[in-house]
């Protein structure tokens, strides 16, 4: 993985392609609501898309295309970390995961300011 930038105005704009951001929210509320943490309700939907925007990224090449690495604010001081896929030789790109990480035997999407990529 390169090293981890500032987000830039394609970044964002790659980022915000529906089927990323929707994606990727609907992949948080779905993990969330299976594990039972933070119940998020439509409400927090619709804020989490609305506040969306990437912070910080990086890059890293694999043979089969681009992987980004982004940072992503929801609001309220609250981040998810994702990751986009960039097929190679194309311009398609594909909402592939979203970081998870156990806290206190409980798993968790979202971070706060502190974690990093």
């Amino acid at each position: 993985m390169g090293p981890v930038m500032d987000a830039t105005p394609e970044i964002q704009q790659l980022s915000d392609i529906p089927e990323i951001k929707h994606a990727a929210i609907h992949a948080l509320h779905k993990k969330h609501h299976e594990n039972h943490v933070h119940h998020f309700s439509e409400e927090h939907r619709e804020k989490h898309i609305a506040n969306w925007k990437v912070t910080k990224y990086a890059e890293e090449d694999v043979a089969y295309g681009i992987n980004y690495f982004m940072k992503v604010s929801i609001g309220d001081g609250l981040f998810i970390h994702i990751r986009v896929h960039q097929q190679q030789h194309h311009k398609k790109y594909d909402f592939y995961s979203l970081h998870e990480t156990i806290k206190h035997n409980v798993a968790t999407c979202v971070f706060t300011e502190g974690i990093y990529l």
